[in-house]
């Protein structure tokens, strides 16, 4: 049980615990594979050192695991921005193809109505369009919602 090199020198230490404690740890004691109480509390004061290694530590943990999930996130958000461009040339036509069917099917009236719709729709598009996805924050990214909130009446 004991992770203690057998040239290490121990140290004393003493505490003072109320007497209930006392006999928890010594019915632990019966109960475990330890051999004595003096065990027992190495191996909790170990256990506890090793939290606080961790705890101290977490902030780079933290930003490690950040770069791994980064570098496995940016093939997709690459990938995204792709299919968004592709998504995007295709609506183009299907715009374009709506415009010359209504201005062949109904007349100049609804194709001049068409074409209001269509300049304030592209001002909505430049806005969003326009935005430099390369340095947008990844919130931004993900939520496309807000990126032309300043065109809606909400």
């Amino acid at each position: 049980m004991e992770d203690q090199n057998e040239n290490e020198k121990l140290t004393r230490v003493t505490i003072n615990i109320p007497e209930y404690k006392k006999e928890m740890i010594q019915k632990v004691v019966e109960k475990s594979s330890y051999n004595n109480v003096s065990e027992l509390v190495r191996a909790g004061i170990d256990k506890e050192l090793s939290i606080q290694m961790y705890k101290d530590n977490l902030d780079f943990i933290i930003k490690e695991l950040d770069k791994i999930i980064d570098a496995k996130l940016n093939p997709f958000i690459k990938s995204q921005r792709k299919l968004n461009a592709k998504y995007l040339r295709t609506s183009a036509i299907n715009t374009y193809l709506l415009g010359e069917l209504l201005d062949k099917l109904l007349g100049d009236d609804m194709h001049k109505q068409f074409i209001n719709m269509l300049t304030n729709a592209r001002n909505k598009a430049n806005y969003y369009i326009s935005r430099d996805t390369e340095n947008m924050t990844k919130k931004d990214l993900y939520d496309f919602y807000t990126i032309g909130e300043i065109y809606r009446n909400e």
